[in-house]
């Protein structure tokens, strides 16, 4: 019998991705590391020493792909999000100062 039972949607996988976390409408972002994926959501570890709003923009720098997420849960510096929007390539973002932006923390 499972004590804490699994209460995804979706089967999830494990990744290590470099991913960048942007927020106060992109004037702020940091550096988080992507340690599993699924359709609805990633979890996240972040510097425990930064307070994230409950959404932010989440970019993957791997794959040069980002999305509006929201927080689920929160544990130390482990951070569980869900998806708001698709992740969408960076390259056809509307917004030309985030596309420019967003495409350079790809490259770094």
């Amino acid at each position: 019998m499972d004590i804490f039972p699994d209460r995804r949607q979706c089967t999830r996988r494990r990744v290590l991705k470099g991913g960048k976390v942007f927020y106060n409408n992109f004037a702020m972002s940091m550096d988080c590391t992507i340690r599993n994926e699924s359709r609805h959501g990633m979890r996240i570890k972040v510097d425990p020493m930064i307070t994230l709003p409950s959404t932010f923009s989440l970019l993957n720098r791997k794959d040069g792909t980002m999305a509006e997420v929201h927080i689920v849960w929160h544990r130390e510096d482990e951070i569980g999000v869900e998806f708001d929007t698709d992740m969408e390539d960076v390259r056809t973002l509307a917004k030309s100062d985030i596309r420019r932006m967003s495409i350079i923390a790809t490259r770094g």
